[in-house]
């Protein structure tokens, strides 16, 4: 049923996902779908969250299973974040139709917040992890937040207009991000250095 909602609303967007559509892509009755979620705004909230928590653990494995030091990991969940199958138009026709709910459906809203707060604790570890590494002390949740928003906005110009800019650049930038954020070239998005007595 999931699936089915995610493939509605990739074809048909938010008003053309009818749980009579959802259904019949699903092979189930409307009545099934009613008795597991009891409205269409509480599945697609739970299509909103397994599709973002799929996606965040596509990019944690690919950052865990790499191995290596914690820059290593980190690089690899930003080349995962640009892979062709993350550039897909039809991720993004879904994360549109999500994002228009957020601002007026709570569950959506529940969703988003829980999602986002995992993504970003994600985020925050694997840079505390880098900053530790070289010798500063990254303040995890601002930093997420802003690595968070670079990866984000070069994916959306990505999947709208895949010609302004290559995948690789993309990675580029977000690479040298992290580079200026432990060189401390973001000192805000650091914690202070101790002062020795």
């Amino acid at each position: 049923m999931i699936d089915a909602t995610l493939r509605s609303l990739e074809r048909h967007g938010r008003e053309g996902a009818s749980i009579r559509r959802i259904s019949a892509i699903a092979g189930v009755s409307s009545g099934l779908i009613h008795h597991h979620f009891r409205s269409k705004a509480r599945l697609i909230a739970a299509a909103y969250e397994s599709l973002a928590i799929e996606l965040q653990e596509t990019l944690y494995r690919e950052s865990a299973d790499h191995g290596g030091s914690p820059r290593e990991r980190l690089s690899a969940l930003i080349r995962a974040s640009f892979a062709p199958s993350i550039l897909e138009p039809r991720i993004l026709n879904v994360w549109l139709v999500f994002w228009s709910m957020v601002m007026r459906a709570p569950s959506m809203r529940a969703v988003h917040d829980r999602t986002y707060r995992r993504y970003r604790s994600i985020l925050g570890r694997l840079l505390q992890a880098v900053g530790r590494s070289r010798g500063v002390r990254v303040r995890a949740r601002p930093a997420a937040i802003a690595l968070s928003a670079l990866l984000d906005g070069l994916w959306i110009e990505l999947c709208l207009s895949p010609g302004t800019f290559r995948p690789t650049e993309a990675v580029m930038l977000c690479e040298s991000w992290v580079d200026a954020l432990c060189g401390g070239a973001l000192p805000q998005l650091l914690q202070p250095r101790k002062r020795r007595s």
